[in-house]
């Protein structure tokens, strides 16, 4: 691979730092998944709750005063 030789020390240090990093990737990844499903969650409950009051011919908007 590389002409580079690497002690053992080296060689273990490295391969925790990557550890690291993939951890703290997948972690990211995970948490930007979850936000995002509950933004859609959220926005069907909103879009359920609209249609409920349309339903019962509630008028939704501005209040006329």
């Amino acid at each position: 691979m590389s002409d580079i030789e690497l002690t053992d020390r080296e060689h273990l240090i490295a391969k925790e730092a990557a550890k690291l990093a993939i951890e703290e990737m997948s972690s990211e990844f995970y948490k930007k998944i979850g936000k995002t499903v509950v933004e859609k969650f959220l926005i069907g409950v909103g879009l359920l709750v609209v249609g409920f009051f349309v339903g019962k011919g509630w008028k939704i908007g501005r209040a006329h005063v």
